[in-house]
């Protein structure tokens, strides 16, 4: 498992299956483009503040192909600059803005975790469908939904408008807790009949998983997805991680 140092950044738009660390959370990420090589779909990790604060997003840009591998490398390059920057919320409606500016088409999901270690809080902010959080003493999943606070368009996936606000919640978190985040390709996996995985079946899936260290959760994630389609993850890139609180 590969552990992160202070003031790095990890993550990137190519293939993926690893661990990784900080002194805060441990991941399992899996990311394939459905293409091979480089897709559509970011993930991103970083860890700043004296190892007091680690950072994780994912985003999800429409479409396959050369030039949506562009627009998402320019989505992690446009995350990492933004290293410093604690309000998630901000992060998004900043990358909507210039996403919008430069024409780009809408990312279908993105979000941004911020995990404070001192503190024993998640920070959360998201366009589109919402993380999924599992509660170690409860015993349960639930969904981190953020607190509308706008009666404007809020919330949405990035690049769709100018001027979208990204409301940003707060929640605390102990020890053995986990979230998990996912892009489209996940819940959008279909079977012979088109019949869509989506999230009551991923929930299912973690909660048979709930005993599982993070690589074998990962695992079971990747096997049910596998089955489900019939041994074949090209309809879509498919990128998730699920993340432990240390």
């Amino acid at each position: 498992m590969y552990r992160m140092s202070c003031m790095e950044v990890w993550g990137g738009n190519q293939n993926t299956n690893s661990d990784i660390r900080s002194q805060g959370l441990t991941a399992a990420v899996f990311s394939n483009s459905s293409d091979g090589g480089k897709g559509g779909d970011v993930y991103y990790f970083s860890v700043c503040g004296m190892d007091m604060l680690t950072r994780i997003a994912i985003a999800d840009v429409v479409g396959h192909g050369q030039e949506v591998s562009d627009v998402s490398q320019w989505v992690y390059n446009t995350i990492k600059k933004q290293i410093s920057n604690t309000n998630n919320s901000l992060v998004l409606s900043n990358i909507n803005q210039l996403a919008h500016e430069r024409g780009f088409q809408a990312m279908t999901t993105a979000a941004v975790i911020s995990y404070f270690t001192k503190t024993g809080h998640l920070s959360y902010a998201y366009a589109g469908h919402p993380p999924f959080l599992w509660r170690s003493q409860k015993k349960q999943w639930q969904r981190l939904d953020v607190n509308e606070q706008s009666s404007s368009p809020a919330n949405l996936p990035l690049g769709i408008m100018a001027n979208v606000l990204y409301d940003q919640d707060y929640i605390s978190v102990s020890k053995g807790d986990r979230f998990v985040v996912y892009t489209d390709g996940v819940i959008e996996s279909a079977n012979s009949e088109e019949e869509l995985f989506g999230q009551e079946r991923l929930l299912q899936v973690l909660t048979e998983g709930q005993n599982d260290s993070l690589p074998m959760l990962k695992e079971r994630i990747i096997k049910s997805l596998l089955e489900y389609t019939n041994g074949s993850l090209t309809h879509d890139d498919v990128t998730f991680m699920a993340v432990e609180i240390n």
